[in-house]
């Protein structure tokens, strides 16, 4: 990931570097490059918005308190990830009970440029559709699919954050797309 400063583009790790150096203004940089996405991932391992938004927060504070171990075997965006999804499981075992995934607001997957009333309806019919399907996958299935489509992570950074090979990721990712098109074509959703 990378960060546009005055038309220079900085990345995540040159951010991090200056601010192990003392450039605390590349600190605040670093968490404005990552926030969203991170919180959102978060997000869809916790099922709550504000809590997730606080993990988000204890992420950067976790990556501040580890005072350089970063030691640049993966990019800085999978350690964060790993470091936000680490805690994000922690507190939901705490939490003890579950809840499903809210896609509602966050997919853009299925967007028409076309702004009749009958494109709405129908864009909103499919991203119900894809929601559904989604929140319905198991939860390997869901994580996997979050981090290679909506977070835009290579096969190797999201074998990285869930601790299994490339070649684990690939197959699950295999399945999961498999079972996604399956649980579509089980509420009627046709592909054109």
């Amino acid at each position: 990931m990378e960060y546009k400063e005055n038309t220079e583009i900085i990345s995540g790790e040159e951010l991090y570097r200056r601010f192990l150096e003392g450039d605390k203004g590349a600190f605040d940089e670093l968490v404005e490059l990552y926030e969203n996405e991170l919180s959102y991932f978060i997000h869809g391992i916790v099922h709550d918005y504000h809590e997730a938004k606080h993990l988000m927060i204890e992420t950067f504070a976790q990556l501040v308190i580890s005072g350089g171990k970063f030691a640049g075997k993966s990019s800085l965006k999978t350690y964060i990830f790993t470091i936000g999804k680490n805690l994000a499981f922690r507190y939901r075992k705490m939490r003890a009970s579950e809840q499903h995934l809210s896609y509602e607001d966050a997919i853009e997957v299925l967007v028409d440029d076309e702004d009749t009333p009958e494109h709405y309806m129908e864009r909103e019919e499919n991203k119900h559709y894809l929601h559904e399907a989604i929140k319905d996958l198991k939860e390997e299935y869901r994580e996997v699919l979050e981090l290679l489509y909506f977070e835009d992570m290579s096969y190797l950074e999201a074998a990285r954050v869930m601790d299994k090979s490339e070649k684990q990721i690939s197959n699950l990712a295999y399945r999961a797309k498999a079972a996604l098109k399956k649980r579509l074509e089980n509420v009627g959703f046709t592909y054109v």
